[in-house]
């Protein structure tokens, strides 16, 4: 699943190459994932301009000059894509916005599980992402972090990965930052030392700066809007390395699961 800096790379272009566009159609061939239907966000949407993009967490943020908002997750396998109208269909291309200029912007989907929102305005978003706890490279600093990691026994992976604790991080860039910062994954949060959570903020904030550096990774699905691959996954330290040497070369990566999700790390370095 796309994570803070993928989807923050799309914002990015979004902004730059999306904005002023007029939308003059929109069609899918998956009513469920246009919601509340197809035909409320035709009425909301066609005839007006794209005025910014924005993104909260996973989720992005597209305003236009009626007040109405799109909100959008990609789950696991959703894309956003900027093409021509001439170019051909995209694979699993389900949603499509035409744009003045001959443009589209095309949500691209394999297993279906990412999903385009109308929002009626800024105060209904406003209360939307209420949800959504503090986000790293923006309002999550070092004392909001401490605070977080001591009121609870979880596994401290987990907890970079509640979204309603800390938005943004998923699976690729926890384990990353945990390696970091030599913490074992299975460490229940509350008991990680105040020096032991500074130097985890920092490596976090780190991986996600890296994140953003490299147009993302590309390590399963994720694709900018151009179809293009982010190139972090030829950076990662113990992400889908199981088996291969630590990179501080005291052992192997091992992997586990934790939370039903694929965990890697280095038992002789985190502990």
């Amino acid at each position: 699943m796309p994570e803070l800096p993928e989807v923050e790379t799309i914002r990015k272009d979004l902004e730059k190459f999306i904005v002023g566009y007029k939308v003059l159609d929109v069609e899918t061939n998956s009513s469920k994932q246009i919601q509340p239907s197809l035909a409320i966000v035709k009425k909301a949407i066609v005839g007006m301009t794209i005025k910014k993009v924005q993104r909260r967490a996973k989720i992005l943020q597209i305003f236009f000059s009626n007040g109405s908002i799109i909100i959008i997750h990609l789950k696991l396998t959703g894309r956003l894509l900027f093409r021509n109208k001439k170019d051909p269909a995209d694979l699993y291309q389900h949603i499509t916005l035409s744009l003045s200029g001959d443009k589209e912007l095309r949500f691209a989907d394999a297993r279906k599980f990412g999903w385009f929102k109308l929002i009626k305005d800024e105060k209904d978003l406003k209360e939307l992402l209420k949800k959504f706890g503090p986000e790293p490279l923006s309002d999550l600093n070092l004392p909001i972090f401490q605070k977080i990691l001591s009121t609870s026994s979880r596994p401290i992976k987990i907890i970079l990965m509640d979204q309603e604790k800390i938005s943004g991080v998923g699976n690729i860039y926890a384990n990353e930052a945990l390696f970091m910062a030599g913490i074992n994954p299975q460490r229940p949060a509350n008991k990680i030392t105040k020096k032991e959570t500074e130097k985890l903020y920092q490596s976090l904030e780190k991986v996600l700066q890296l994140g953003l550096r490299y147009r993302g990774a590309s390590d399963n699905d994720y694709l900018d809007i151009f179809g293009h691959k982010g190139s972090y996954q030829e950076h990662f330290l113990v992400y889908g390395r199981q088996g291969k040497p630590c990179p501080n070369g005291v052992g192997l990566i091992k992997r586990i699961k934790i939370g039903g999700r694929g965990t890697f790390y280095c038992p002789q370095c985190q502990k």
